[in-house]
């Protein structure tokens, strides 16, 4: 799926000046807990699979961001409504995150992309 049709379909607020909107978006993680984030997705063994991943989070602080640009992740959804600081805003520009956000819960998003085709990402995860 196309970042900009995430971007349409999950009515997403972007807080990210440099966008690719032709990325493909393949794969999906949701997690509040960064170390589980860290843990599943270092696990990956195809850094494909990192590149066409998005990470679903409620967690609208600098922790989301670093964690991403760990896991070297591009894209960050933030649900539930959160709305990140002007310091969270500017970490993402600076390490080049595409921060997104969502009215939408992080059940219902997460199941509104796997129904899109949109792939969990797993412990072990191969391409």
């Amino acid at each position: 799926m196309k970042l900009t049709d995430i971007i349409k379909k999950y009515e997403c607020k972007v807080h990210s000046s440099n966008l690719d909107l032709n990325k493909d978006i393949m794969f999906a993680f949701c997690t509040d807990l960064m170390s589980d984030a860290l843990f599943i997705m270092n696990t990956v063994q195809d850094e494909r699979i990192l590149d066409h991943a998005i990470l679903i989070t409620g967690l609208a602080t600098q922790q989301s961001i670093r964690t991403a640009e760990m896991l070297d992740i591009s894209v960050v959804l933030l649900v539930r409504g959160k709305m990140p600081s002007e310091k969270v805003i500017e970490l993402s520009k600076e390490s080049n995150i595409i921060l997104l956000s969502t009215d939408y819960t992080m059940f219902n998003v997460s199941g509104y992309m796997f129904q899109d085709g949109i792939k969990g990402v797993k412990y072990n995860l191969k391409w």
